[in-house]
């Protein structure tokens, strides 16, 4: 057995947890990946997957191995990618993570302008709220807002987003314009549940900080729901301005006490320790960078 091949098997398994899936992603039969993956097993002396009639499952021994494969895989690609002509261009595949309102409105933009400019690239864009660990996910990066409590990943700041309140014309049309934050306790508040708290907004004014008790009738865990409920008129929503940006744009809602701050998030791009750095990871962020700077988010300093 070829040593790379096993390795590749191995965390291809690993990802997918099914030696019929690693086969079809691999281009070889379920047989020969176990095959392989036996080999390697025997080659370390250790059991890397756990095996019953329902479910392949990692080790102690197997998930601790697991890093080291995809850094092995990772230093090979870059040994590829020294040899080939930069008129060819990148190729592969990118796995990459984030949460959900964030790959709809913002990520998902920036993927198609990176297949876009790299035509041999594939990319698997997965989407949950759920912080996913990228060794066990096979994941070259994810991207996300704020700072990750997860202290051995390697962190790339993007941009600054601030969050940014918002309203229809419609709405305020029929319910004021609040001056103050002070006014938005008067008003319809559309919650996204996935700010803690929810109901309690923070702000700038002459005083120094300030907290503003906000409330409403519609509390969803989804700042898409909340922007598609503002966009019909039924209240007040906080959002990062980079999901609002088009609709700020077109009109369609108009950002509310612009003069009083409100908090401020940086944009990571969170990668595996290694000590190779992925060209293809390097070329998505350029143009996750270059994607964000057109959406008015905030330069980093």
């Amino acid at each position: 057995m070829d040593l790379v091949d096993g390795i590749r098997t191995f965390v291809a398994v690993a990802e997918s947890g099914s030696f019929t899936q690693a086969g079809e992603q691999l281009g070889i039969t379920n047989k020969v990946a176990s095959k392989y993956v036996a080999a390697l097993e025997e080659r370390l002396g250790h059991v890397l997957f756990y095996r019953t009639t329902r479910a392949v499952s990692l080790t102690h021994e197997g998930a601790k191995w697991l890093p080291h494969a995809r850094k092995v895989l990772a230093a090979l690609e870059e040994a590829d990618s020294a040899l080939r002509d930069p008129a060819d261009g990148l190729s592969g595949r990118l796995r990459l993570t984030c949460g959900t309102t964030m790959g709809e409105l913002v990520v998902a933009d920036a993927v198609r302008s990176f297949l876009d400019e790299h035509p041999a690239m594939q990319v698997e864009l997965h989407l949950s709220d759920a912080l996913a660990d990228l060794a066990a996910g096979g994941f070259d990066l994810a991207v996300r807002i704020g700072i990750p409590q997860d202290s051995s990943l390697k962190m790339r700041r993007i941009c600054t987003t601030r969050l940014c309140v918002a309203a229809s014309p419609a709405y305020l049309a029929r319910a004021g314009w609040p001056r103050h934050p002070r006014d938005l306790e008067r008003h319809a508040a559309l919650l996204d549940l996935n700010e803690h708290p929810a109901g309690r907004w923070q702000f700038q004014d002459a005083d120094g900080p300030l907290t503003v008790a906000v409330s409403g009738r519609l509390a969803v865990n989804s700042a898409s729901q909340t922007i598609r409920a503002a966009l019909a008129g039924e209240g007040v929503m906080r959002a990062p301005d980079i999901f609002l940006a088009p609709h700020l744009a077109s009109g369609a809602l108009v950002e509310l006490l612009p003069g009083h701050g409100t908090v401020e998030h940086p944009l990571h791009l969170l990668t595996l320790p290694t000590a190779f750095r992925l060209e293809k990871v390097d070329a998505f962020a350029a143009v996750l960078k270059r994607h964000l700077a057109g959406l008015g988010s905030g330069p980093v300093p």
